[in-house]
């Protein structure tokens, strides 16, 4: 009975000790810490900050990426950029919960095969389509794409579905618009269709002023103008290395020519063609 009684009061008060509760609490909160500072809740912790402010940058008329890709790529998503980073956000701070979670190894893999894949049409698109890119949208890319390398050297196998899934939507991005190849890369290029009286007044006129521009058929880049939400021609695109720009419209297009690319006439002696009243 005082055997018991002893073993009882030893037992109560070693585990009442202070030092020993703290101890297994500092057990508990270096084995956490250890979980939490793991290279993947690191890097999506990462992309979800670099995302959240470039959205808090957004919602104050900012951004962090001044590039031309970034806000070409905006224009095509419906909802605009807040989709993109709501949708950023949201894919970060999941993969950041399950990077904690050691029994979501599949399913942490599933959503890196379905971002990288999104990932592949985005690449894509810039590469192929517009040729110009969003370093906000490489960055992102960047994040994932070392998250899975570091997935498959961990040994998770099933992450390469995840990368030929990106390679493929990549490469399918150029397949499916293989009119980009058809596209000239004059400096003035005129897109135009054959029952376009106007189109063929802007032909003449360049002819007339000595302008070089390249002509191109609407039909035979019909799915660019569909990408580029363009559905009337005359379209004349301009390259002048620094600035592409397209200017969509008979109206706007005479504007350039006459303010732009034509020469100054002395004594009078030429009367544009846009602008016959001015002669008389």
């Amino acid at each position: 009975m005082r055997f018991s009684y002893f073993c009882n009061y030893n037992i109560t008060y070693f585990l009442d000790n202070s030092y020993f509760l703290s101890y297994i609490k500092n057990m508990n909160f270096k084995s956490g810490l250890k979980n939490l500072l793991n290279p993947f809740s690191l890097l999506y912790l990462f992309g979800f900050l670099f995302v959240s402010i470039e959205l808090f940058f957004k919602l104050s008329g900012k951004s962090l990426c001044q590039t031309e890709g970034c806000r070409i790529v905006e224009s095509f998503v419906k909802g605009g950029e807040f989709v993109l980073l709501l949708s950023g956000v949201a894919l970060f701070g999941f993969l950041f919960i399950l990077s904690l979670k050691r029994k979501a190894e599949y399913f942490h893999s599933i959503i890196l095969l379905i971002a990288l894949s999104i990932e592949g049409y985005l690449l894509g698109f810039q590469s192929f389509i517009i040729q110009e890119f969003c370093l906000f949208c490489l960055i992102v890319f960047s994040i994932l794409f070392i998250s899975a390398i570091l997935r498959l050297i961990k040994g998770r196998k099933e992450i390469a579905l995840a990368l030929i899934s990106f390679v493929s939507v990549f490469f399918i991005t150029f397949v499916v618009n293989s009119q980009i190849n058809e596209f000239p890369s004059s400096q003035y290029v005129l897109i135009y269709s054959k029952n376009c009286p106007v189109c063929k007044e802007i032909i003449q006129y360049c002819k007339q002023m000595s302008i070089s521009v390249e002509t191109i058929e609407a039909k035979k880049v019909s799915s660019i103008l569909k990408t580029l939400n363009i559905n009337s021609v005359p379209v004349l695109l301009y390259n002048e290395g620094h600035e592409k720009r397209f200017i969509i419209g008979a109206k706007n297009i005479k504007e350039y020519l006459l303010e732009k690319v034509t020469p100054k006439q002395e004594g009078g002696e030429f009367c544009p063609i846009f602008t016959p009243a001015e002669c008389k």
